[in-house]
């Protein structure tokens, strides 16, 4: 008489969601099967549930039977329980692999600033420019008594001790 021990595969697929037990039914988990990663035909034998499949004969694309949504749930419940290598390869990315294709945006990689910030160091320049020829430009408006006045605090002290 053969003994009544249930294999332990069969209590892990029995402890799933139903949604998750029915889509592995219907198409078995990837060390059972080989799924095609790239579209292919609806008749081939490793149709892939989650990609596009064209028809022999009019080469028509046909939609993929599990919809972008649906694939995102079954993922989601597959990484709950750990499975979600088992899935069939899908074109639609999750985590890393989703932040690691995406764009930059341009802001982000070379940010414009503000007018102030880009418009800062030129700024400055006249600033220090303006200051150096300050003297000349008073010179000038006052006339030479001044001058004579600037010249003298121009100098260095004399040593006091």
């Amino acid at each position: 008489m053969a003994s009544k021990v249930a294999h332990p595969a069969l209590e892990v697929f029995k402890q799933l969601p139903p949604v998750l037990a029915r889509f592995f039914k219907k198409y078995p988990p990837a060390p059972i099967k080989r799924y095609a990663s790239k579209p292919t035909l609806t008749t081939a034998p490793d149709r892939n549930p989650f990609l596009l499949a064209y028809h022999p004969v009019t080469k028509k694309a046909h939609e993929p039977k599990v919809s972008l949504r649906r694939q995102s749930d079954l993922y989601k419940l597959a990484r709950q329980f750990g499975l979600e290598k088992t899935l069939p390869p899908m074109s639609k990315k999750f985590g890393l692999q989703k932040m690691v294709s995406k764009k930059s945006m341009k802001g982000v990689v070379r940010p414009r600033l503000h007018k102030h910030e880009r418009t800062a160091e030129a700024r400055r320049a006249k600033r220090e420019k303006a200051i150096a020829q300050a003297d000349e430009l008073i010179i000038k408006v006052k006339g030479k008594r001044y001058a004579k006045k600037a010249a003298k605090r121009a100098l260095p002290p004399k040593n006091l001790f």
